[in-house]
């Protein structure tokens, strides 16, 4: 049995064997600061592209989230196999990459085994994203949501995608509750819940930055290091979560109205149906403000009560 220093001494180094040995002796490996590569050798112009995007990444994100000097490994895998084998329950049908964040750890398909029209750099920048995340707060404070939500954003993937999405689960009504969303990142079985929850984690974070602005939405970030979300939202932003959600659910109106005339189904019944309710809704409020403003015109200016007025009669104040 290892004694507790010994086995402290040799778990960087079996960090670094372990992608070798599951790729087999073919494996090939290079490094560049912080950045460890392994692959294999017919996928080294992927590596040199994969590098160059990870340093590109680490560059532009180090005001907020800088990577530290400690190494970031990253293994391509030339085989779904070798994906499967590294990235366990996450192996999932949509899933293309997986960060082990506490170790530093980048999972990646190598670009021929995705889909057409995938987004590999998005990929990369996603995943390491996770990793500067882990490493500059608490990211078990962190609600998994924001966590999966800073990282699509910041890789610049699935805007306008998540846009549509969110719009249709809106208009059907399967907008996940706040209480439910980080369990949906938990169990990927089911391809469409797991869509769905990107989708509107995404969404949840451009509103909450846009909210904010950006020096207090990094402090919230950021604040989550030494107290809960809860509180460091309420200490930064000034507003509770609970606040943020209904913030949140009554900006669905415009997403979803967005969504509809974005992708041509706004002509579909529900989308028509939608219009019709916001607009019914933005007419009445528009109505009671003019009356408010009508009344508050034509009324006399009302005279304040007087601190004998409510000596003397202990009720007057109840009809002013």
């Amino acid at each position: 049995m290892l004694s507790p220093g010994l086995a402290r001494r040799i778990s960087p180094l079996l960090t670094l064997l372990l992608p070798l040995l599951s790729l087999g002796a073919h494996a090939d490996t290079f490094q560049r600061g912080i950045f460890h590569l392994t692959f294999n050798p017919s996928d080294r112009q992927v590596a040199e592209q994969s590098l160059a995007a990870l340093e590109e990444a680490t560059a532009e994100f180090a005001t907020r989230l800088p990577a530290g000097d400690q190494p970031i490994h990253v293994l391509i895998a030339h085989t779904i196999t070798e994906f499967i084998q590294h990235a366990g329950r996450f192996s999932h049908v949509n899933v293309s990459g997986v960060a082990r964040s506490s170790q530093g750890r980048i999972i990646l398909q190598a670009p021929r085994l995705r889909k057409l029209g995938g987004d590999y750099r998005g990929t990369v920048r996603h995943e390491l994203v996770h990793i500067l995340l882990h490493r500059n707060t608490d990211t078990g404070s962190l609600p998994r949501w924001l966590n999966e939500g800073i990282a699509m954003s910041l890789a610049n993937e699935h805007r306008w995608n998540s846009t549509l999405t969110v719009a249709q689960m809106f208009l059907r009504r399967h907008i996940i509750e706040f209480r439910d969303l980080d369990r949906a990142f938990l169990a990927p079985g089911d391809e469409m819940e797991f869509g769905d929850a990107y989708a509107q984690a995404l969404s949840m974070t451009r509103y909450l930055r846009d909210r904010l602005g950006e020096d207090a939405f990094w402090a919230v970030v950021l604040g989550c290091r030494n107290e809960s979300f809860g509180d460091a939202l309420r200490r930064h932003a000034g507003f509770s979560p609970r606040d943020l959600w209904q913030g949140y659910r009554r900006s669905l109106w415009l997403i979803a109205l967005i969504g509809a005339l974005t992708s041509g189904s706004v002509f579909t019944p529900a989308a028509f149906l939608l219009l019709i309710a916001y607009w019914r809704k933005r007419r009445g409020n528009q109505r009671i403000l003019r009356r408010w403003a009508r009344e508050e015109a034509q009324a006399p200016p009302e005279e304040l009560f007087s601190w004998d007025a409510i000596v003397d009669d202990p009720d007057a104040w109840k009809d002013r």
